[in-house]
């Protein structure tokens, strides 16, 4: 039968499931804490010191609304700068595109490739400043990034007119790029949603 202690620490653990590397090293620090404070109890070894050592500690949900905050934080700055480094690599992408093609093969799809990157840039410089917690900024940055990729492989038809191996490399670093972000975006996601939960204290 688990005492206090136990039962403790596997509910921060579950109210931070969300962040498995956060929720160990917390589990970990707090559950060697507890142990420490039971131990100092005169009434050692007994359920009695486990239950005040918890007691004192505080509730496990406001502590890890704490730590979840953090959590965001984190996951926030490792998004923007995918971002940052999926812009950069789209733009210098865009310009190889252009350098090579001679002709573009659908009308609509260069006012796409260069306006959508226009836009996610410009969501994304004002979102730095004013919203940079804002996952609405963010997807619509990923949306606009998705865009103007999507076009600028139809422009160029890369897998069709055999375009030199920089232009096909970059298109792959612009693919992969955006798998990373996606993958970061829906991350911060998750733990904005946790985090509201735990800090609203809803089930």
């Amino acid at each position: 039968m688990n005492g206090a202690i136990d039962d403790y620490v596997a509910n921060l653990r579950g109210e931070l499931d969300f962040d498995p590397a956060l929720a160990r090293r917390l589990a970990s620090e707090v559950e060697d804490h507890l142990r420490e404070a039971a131990e100092a109890d005169p009434a050692w070894p007994s359920p009695e010191a486990e239950r005040r050592a918890v007691e004192r500690f505080g509730l496990g949900r406001e502590i890890a609304a704490g730590f979840a905050v953090d959590a965001v934080d984190r996951q926030a700055r490792r998004t923007w700068i995918t971002l940052a480094v999926t812009v950069v690599v789209t733009f210098v992408a865009m310009r190889l595109r252009v350098i090579w093609l001679d002709d573009d093969v659908l009308a609509l799809a260069p006012l796409i490739d260069r306006y959508a990157f226009i836009a996610a840039l410009a969501v994304g410089v004002i979102a730095w400043f004013a919203f940079r917690r804002s996952l609405a900024a963010l997807a619509i940055c990923l949306v606009g990034l998705l865009a103007s990729i999507g076009a600028g492989i139809v422009r160029a038809d890369l897998f069709a007119n055999g375009a030199p191996i920089h232009v096909l490399l970059s298109a792959a670093g612009e693919i992969a790029l955006l798998g990373v972000l996606s993958f970061h975006v829906i991350g911060l996601g998750r733990r904005l949603r946790r985090t509201a939960l735990l800090r609203s204290g809803a089930p």
